[in-house]
């Protein structure tokens, strides 16, 4: 046997052999016991320990309940019983041996303290309730109890009983912060406000000048109305500590609720530059401006005038930069946005969301090189972020690097797993820079996945139909895709393009005009929709019409190669 382990044993020998002798003092008064008794009832608690200390319970109730039979009167020998059974969750036999326990030794109180809990776990509350009170009776000093005995009367929805307790507990221990402000909490239940304000007050008036209590204090009366009460509490605050932020922050509330904004907004700016306030509160704070922006713009200069502040108070906290590029994105001005998540990224990376909103601003700014640049770093930080591969592969795309785009979106739509929207986009990407290769196959078929996934994505059905109609392959499928696209989407011109140049293949030039003119409305300025109406006009016989149209769409910088033959020879040319 290991050294320790044998010391333990000893040890516990040892603690059993004194409790034989108390048993014997105290079997000794109940009934005469012979000698030959009294060594067979210290051989059964032995064995029976000794079964409690290799954790085989049957055998130590099997001992225990032998014990019984030669001391009918053994206190100890129900107590055990009652912990064993108890312990495996058997409260019937359990509670029966600990009130066995109870009743042989009343003053005992871990036998009380154990019934009771048999009681409590049984749902026996009443009982429960009564055996605590009698423990706090022969034992007031015990401080569990008065703790266990207000939660049971909390439970059996007697308030009263409960408060009743807790002052029974403040009598003999003194005031505990914890009981005040259960006791706070059940007044207010009660609807016994003032006793509610009472309890508070005694923290005041033990702790003189401790802002916490008084900020408790003036929450109290704030959440209940009590406005003027709140903001004479929060002055006294301001007075001992003049940059506390709950009480600045507080005032400002008040201030506008009584339409006074001047010092509402002096406040917050108070809150923000106070570098020992928490920068998740206010990073809270500003939330509420992004989140309600649209009922709400008329308050975001304010926000971003805070965020100005905060980033100047916590120059070094990304996440403080990160807000603030959120203030300024949401209200569209994207370059102060970027410098702000740039800082953001500087001061940590890991944090995908500011990344994300890099990728997105750089995107719609149509900053191709950078977008490429930037979604490769990410992408070393983020390698299972499909997104990114998204926003990568369009930059490559853009930038004409047809063969990394495959790369990327390919890599892309296995990294989307079960998100079919992003996957079925990386398909329809896909499908373009095909096209752009003049690989047909592969682009139908990128196209076809992508609509199988996502049958309604206008701009794929938009795309595929479109370049269907300049291969002048499956044309009346294509103007099937292309109608449901202008149905999904409708009084998008370049999806009424797309139908009106399929229409032209087909040869149905009047209904072409019809939506070629829809697609330009009262636009003057898009070379390839003024170009497509010109090549209809002449399909119509209109050759001065067509041909002025053909100018305009130079004029404003069309990039087709065949406009200058039309223009020249006054007919039209195919690409």
């Amino acid at each position: 046997m290991h050294k320790s382990v044998r010391f333990t044993y000893i040890i516990a020998l040892l603690v059993l052999l004194s409790a034989c002798s108390s048993t014997k003092k105290t079997t000794q008064g109940k009934s005469k016991l012979t000698e030959e008794q009294l060594m067979k009832i210290q051989g059964l608690q032995l064995d029976a320990e000794r079964a409690k200390l290799i954790e085989d319970n049957s055998e130590a109730i099997k001992k225990y309940n032998e014990l019984l039979q030669v001391d009918p009167q053994n206190d100890n020998a129900y107590y055990q019983l009652a912990m064993l059974h108890f312990q495996s969750n058997k409260m019937h036999d359990a509670e029966f041996e600990a009130e066995q326990a109870a009743k042989l030794a009343p003053s005992n109180k871990w036998y009380t303290d154990l019934l009771s809990k048999i009681y409590t776990k049984s749902g026996n509350t009443k009982m429960a309730i009564k055996t605590l009170e009698q423990v706090i009776q022969k034992n007031p000093t015990d401080p569990d109890s008065y703790f266990d005995l207000a939660y049971l009367y909390l439970q059996s929805a007697q308030p009263l009983n409960a408060i009743r307790v807790y002052d029974q507990f403040e009598k003999n221990y003194g005031l505990e912060e914890s009981v005040v402000m259960q006791k706070e909490k059940l007044y207010l239940k009660l609807n016994q406000f003032d006793k509610a304000v009472g309890e508070i007050k005694k923290l005041i008036d033990a702790y003189p000048g401790e802002v916490q209590y008084l900020g408790m204090l003036a929450e109290l009366y704030a959440l209940n109305g009590k406005r003027e009460k709140a903001s004479e509490v929060y002055q006294q605050i301001l007075a001992i500590d003049p940059e506390n932020a709950q009480a600045l922050l507080a005032t400002a509330d008040i201030s506008a609720s009584k339409g006074d904004t001047v010092a509402r907004i002096e406040s917050m700016r108070k809150v923000f530059a106070n570098p020992n306030m928490n920068i998740d509160s206010k990073v809270r704070m500003l939330l509420p401006y992004i989140q309600y922006y649209e009922i709400k713009k008329d308050k975001i200069v304010e926000a971003q005038e805070l965020s100005d502040i905060l980033v100047k108070t916590h120059p070094d906290e990304s996440k403080a930069h990160a807000i603030r590029g959120d203030v300024y994105y949401i209200d569209k001005k994207d370059d102060t946005a970027l410098v702000a998540y740039n800082r953001a990224i500087v001061l940590r990376k890991d944090i995908f969301n500011v990344w994300l909103q890099t990728l997105i601003i750089y995107s719609s700014k149509r900053e191709w090189s950078t977008l490429e640049k930037t979604s490769s770093d990410a992408l070393e930080l983020f390698p299972n972020q499909a997104i990114i591969y998204l926003y990568k592969g369009n930059a490559e795309y853009q930038l004409k690097n047809y063969e990394k785009a495959i790369k990327t979106f390919s890599k892309g739509e296995k990294m989307s797993g079960d998100n079919a929207p992003l996957k079925a986009q990386m398909l329809a990407n896909l499908g373009d820079v095909y096209f752009n290769l003049k690989k047909n196959a592969e682009s139908d078929s990128a196209y076809d996945r992508s609509l199988k996934l996502n049958p309604e994505s206008a701009y794929t059905l938009n795309n595929y139909s479109y370049y269907l109609s300049l291969r002048k392959e499956n044309l009346e499928k294509a103007k099937q895709m292309s109608a449901y696209a202008n149905k999904l989407e409708p009084d998008n011109d370049s999806f009424e393009d797309t139908y009106a140049w399929i229409l032209f293949q087909l040869g149905d030039y009047k209904e072409a005009k019809v939506w070629q003119e829809k697609a330009i409305g009262s636009s003057t300025t898009n070379g390839t929709l003024l170009e497509h109406y010109g090549d209809i006009l002449f399909k119509l016989g209109d050759i001065d019409k067509a041909i002025e149209q053909w100018k305009k769409a130079k004029s404003v910088g069309s990039e087709s190669k065949t406009i200058d033959a039309k223009i020249a020879s006054k007919s039209y040319v195919e690409e």
